[in-house]
């Protein structure tokens, strides 16, 4: 199958942990619900009811991600709508502490059964072009978006273990290859309940546990299965 290959980046990006509450932490990269909205928005893809939505359910379209540079985090104060209501009232604000990914670039993978949106998305990624603004999260993160070309997607299997270059969902990890750890420096992490399907009703669907090497260099590890992409393994989900 043939699947889209293009890179994503901005100045900062969002994407809040629902289950965070005392404070606005960030997934440190974009789960695959947000990355519907970001597609949808250079689709110009109606958000009307949620019908957006309908372009990308019952798994209809596939994903891989991968980091194009080393994940730095940061802080920042933010006066929200509300705080400034409460400066306005005369009340002393209180700035929400709000978590950001610094000059974000991840790399996405794309693959989708209804060749109309696929060959849509193509023209777009060729041609530069978006209906609505795509964005890391929030409104005011705005993004960019450069087209790295299209290319086949063979599936595979293996008995041994393979470098995996993108992020790994946990329902398809068996385990690491510790031997070719030695001598590297990989700092692997784990993003837990990482958002993966949503309905119509923009509920959660399915989660899973997500790892991968914060500086977006390839694991080595025993998988269910993965893709071979322009000399690269990578996993859809």
């Amino acid at each position: 199958m043939k699947v889209l290959v293009f890179d994503i980046s901005g100045s900062y990006a969002h994407y809040k942990k629902a289950y965070a509450t005392t404070s606005a932490v960030t997934y440190i990269l974009p789960p695959k619900t947000s990355l519907y909205g970001y597609i949808g928005a250079i689709l110009g893809l109606s958000k009307v009811d949620n019908a957006y939505l309908k372009a990308f359910m019952d798994k209809q379209c596939l994903m891989g991600l991968s980091l194009r540079k080393p994940i730095e985090l940061c802080r920042m104060g933010i006066n929200l709508r509300a705080e400034l209501g409460r400066r306005r009232a005369g009340g002393t604000p209180k700035p929400t502490m709000m978590e950001f990914v610094k000059s974000p670039k991840y790399r996405i993978y794309f693959y989708h059964q209804n060749s109309e949106i696929y060959n849509q998305l193509r023209t777009a990624l060729e041609k530069r072009t978006a209906i609505y603004t795509p964005c890391m999260g929030l409104a005011n993160l705005l993004s960019v978006f450069r087209y790295a070309g299209e290319f086949d997607a063979v599936l595979a299997e293996s008995t041994e273990s393979v470098w995996i270059s993108s992020v790994i969902p946990k329902k398809q990890f068996i385990r690491f290859d510790e031997p070719k750890f030695a001598g590297k420096e990989l700092f692997v992490t784990e993003q837990s309940m990482f958002p993966i399907e949503i309905d119509l009703e923009r509920n959660i669907t399915e989660r899973d546990d997500i790892l991968l090497e914060r500086k977006g260099a390839s694991i080595p590890v025993f998988v269910k299965q993965f893709y071979k992409i322009n000399q690269q393994n990578v996993i859809l989900f």
